[in-house]
Parts: structure tokens; C-alpha cells; sequence
């Protein structure tokens, strides 16, 4: 008769917790337009500024659905210096297999010795200006220090030695907090398929020092790889991997929190796509009104030629 009680006690329990099911309605809105921008600026190169409108939440998304913003002004301004420099709207032809695809990029006047002079320094905050439909948005982004990596080296894989390498690296975090860093790596293979060769992140790009401020560590580098391809269920397995004969080009830039914080949220909402019980996230811009990143970058690079010979 007790187990009989107990019994019913818990079908109640959870009858109730199922009837107390809540149906929250979520309004989706593809009707509004937002401004995305990507802008850059890296030590000894001219900044460039991408310019297009947000698509719609159930749009799909391809290249030939990006709608370019034309006829903006972009400024960009060294506050470090005072100089400042107009940057010129281009609108370039690319072809990707059969298709091809025009994209509008703002870049420096090419014509003008003051604007191709314009660089990336470093300590030096760069604000960007954008007027656009009239409205205006403005962002600044610091070129921070680097100390950059101590040493890059290559380790066989175990099990599979004669192929694979895993990518190490030895990092001395300074005595000061607030560093951070973006990751970025580019693989020119031996053996070339059909894919571009280009600067590609893996999982996670950016790493700060909230913990590790002031230590020496080694750092694995994990390979980046593109999100758009489908992989086998074997190159996915060694995605990660350096593959014998490959030549590796390790992007180590050092960048301000604002940045460190958009690539984080980033990567972060992209990886609870599809997961019932991810917390939400939002991607935290630092271009107050917009949507997208302005950022400086002091990038190191490091060059692992023709691994396991």
C-alpha cells in the first residue's frame, strides 16, 4: 500500500510539472534593416571598410543575397595623430566556381600618397566615422603592444606520425592585465584541391589573459578550417591537424578587449546554433547602433615550412 502511495504521489508530481508547460511567443521580425560593418586597420596597413544590410532571420543566406551599402562616407581618423583620411568606394568583380559575385569595399584613394600613407601604428586608437542614410555611426579600436610568441614547433601525432602534426607554441603572458589575441592560420598544401588558401580560425579565435596574466605556458595551435564545407567524417577527424608536406602560416594578433569581446560573443551564438539548452547570447558590437566589428589588430607572424619531410 506505501509503495502503491508513493507511486501516484510521483505520477502527480510529474503530471504537474508537465502541465505547467508555458508557451512564450517569440516575434521574429525580417522586415528590419540593420547596418553591418566590418572594418579593419592592422600595423602597417591601410584600414578597409565593408558596408552592407542585415538579412533576415528566415533569409537565406548566400553571397548573391548580401545587400552592399553604396554611397556612404567613411572616415577614419588617427586620434593618436590628429590625421584623418576619406576613404573611396570600390566595387569589385570576384568569381567563386561558376559564379560571380560584385562586392563594394571602401578602401584608401589609391591615387592619393596622403591616404596610401595612412597606416595602422602601434598605441595608436583609430575612430572610425560612418554616414550612411542619415545616420551616422562611430566606433575607436586601439593598436595594442605584442609581445607575441616565444617559439612555434611541431609534434608527430601519435598513431599516425608519418601523416599528421600537431602544431605547439610557447607563450609568455606579460605582467599586466588585459592582453588579448585573435588566432588565425593559413595552410598552403602540398596537394591542392579546389578550395581558396586563406586565413581561416578554428573553433575559437581570440584568448585573453584573465587567468593566465603574467605565466608562461605552452599553447596548442589548432588549425583553422573553412565553416562553410561539408567534411568527411576523416577530415573532420584532422581538422586540427597539419598534414605532412603542408606549409603553415600562424596570424598572431594582439587586440583591445572591445574586439577580444565580439569575437567571443561570436563564436560563442555560433556554437549554440541548433542546442535546446544553450543560454542566449548576444553578439556584443563595438559600434554603438550597428552591427559587425571595427577592428585593430597587431598581428605577429610565424612560418612552419614543409613539416614531417
Amino acid at each position: 500500500m506505501q509503495k502503491m502511495t508513493v507511486f501516484i504521489t510521483l505520477l502527480f508530481s510529474f503530471m504537474l510539472l508537465i502541465s505547467c508547460e508555458k508557451e512564450v511567443p517569440v516575434k521574429l521580425s525580417s522586415s528590419e534593416k540593420l547596418v553591418v560593418i566590418e572594418g579593419i586597420i592592422e600595423t602597417n596597413q591601410q584600414p578597409f571598410v565593408y558596408l552592407s544590410n542585415s538579412i533576415g532571420f528566415f533569409d537565406k543566406i548566400d553571397l548573391s543575397n548580401i545587400s552592399y551599402i553604396k554611397g556612404a562616407t567613411v572616415v577614419v581618423a588617427d586620434i593618436s595623430s590628429g590625421q584623418s583620411i576619406t576613404l573611396k568606394e570600390y566595387s569589385i568583380d570576384t568569381t567563386i566556381g561558376s559564379n560571380t559575385f560584385s562586392f563594394t569595399v571602401y578602401g584608401p584613394d589609391i591615387s592619393d600618397p596622403v591616404a596610401m600613407n595612412f597606416k595602422g601604428e602601434v598605441e595608436h586608437i583609430y575612430k572610425l566615422q560612418v554616414n550612411s542614410g542619415g545616420r551616422t555611426f562611430e566606433s575607436y579600436a586601439k593598436i595594442p603592444a605584442s609581445v607575441g610568441l616565444d617559439s612555434v614547433w611541431t609534434e608527430p601525432v601519435p598513431g599516425r606520425e608519418d601523416s599528421f602534426s600537431i602544431v605547439k607554441a610557447r607563450y609568455i603572458d606579460p605582467d599586466s592585465f588585459g592582453n588579448a589575441v585573435r588566432l588565425e592560420t593559413l595552410v598552403n598544401k602540398r596537394i591542392k584541391n579546389d578550395r581558396p588558401e586563406r586565413y581561416l580560425t578554428s573553433f575559437n579565435s581570440v584568448y585573453n589573459d584573465d587567468v593566465i596574466n603574467g605565466t608562461t605556458l605552452p599553447v596548442s595551435i589548432d588549425i583553422g578550417y573553412d565553416k562553410t564545407v561539408d567534411y568527411t567524417q576523416d577530415e573532420f577527424q584532422t581538422l586540427g591537424f597539419l598534414r605532412r608536406g603542408d606549409t603553415l602560416t600562424i596570424k598572431w594578433s594582439a587586440i583591445d578587449s572591445k574586439v577580444f569581446k565580439f569575437w567571443e560573443t561570436l563564436s560563442y551564438s555560433a556554437g549554440t546554433i541548433g542546442n535546446p539548452f544553450a543560454a542566449p547570447s548576444k553578439i556584443q558590437s563595438n559600434i554603438p547602433g550597428a552591427l559587425g566589428i571595427w577592428g585593430a589588430y597587431n598581428p605577429s607572424f610565424y612560418t612552419l615550412l614543409d613539416t614531417l619531410k
